[in-house]
């Protein structure tokens, strides 16, 4: 009878699970910190079901500028977009004295015109060392 009463005690354990790896999210609620900052190589999976909405959600990548552009009103800065990843476009008021190159984090309103470009408006944009 103990071993019976044994066997459905152990049977009845939940097996431990690993601590698994959070979800990979590179969205937020405006003007929020997204739990998970996108890289460059990744942006085409994890925004590939996201549809621009009616309401404001922002987005948030890290990698190297390829463009750094002032107009005299509107700063543009360029990231990603080399071999299959989209381009990213942060739309916003200076550049900071960033430069081709830098590695950068912009976080702002996700648009999607086309599946290879995303537009980030209004979008912050800092160097990963910056508070």
């Amino acid at each position: 009878m103990q071993a019976f009463m044994a066997v459905l005690v152990v049977g009845s354990i939940q097996p431990v699970r690993s601590q698994e790896e959070p979800e990979k999210n590179p969205f937020a609620d405006p003007d929020m910190q997204p739990s998970y900052r996108a890289q460059c190589h990744e942006v085409r999976e994890l925004t590939k079901d996201r549809e621009t909405g009616e309401t404001r959600i922002d987005f948030s990548v890290t990698g190297p500028l390829a463009l750094v552009h002032f107009d005299g009103t509107l700063a543009y800065l360029g990231l990603c977009g080399t071999g299959s990843e989209p381009k990213v476009l942060c739309v916003t008021y200076q550049t900071n004295d960033m430069k081709v190159g830098e590695i950068v984090t912009v976080a702002g309103g996700y648009s999607r015109p086309n599946p290879d470009f995303i537009v980030l408006d209004p979008c912050l944009a800092r160097r990963p060392e910056e508070p």
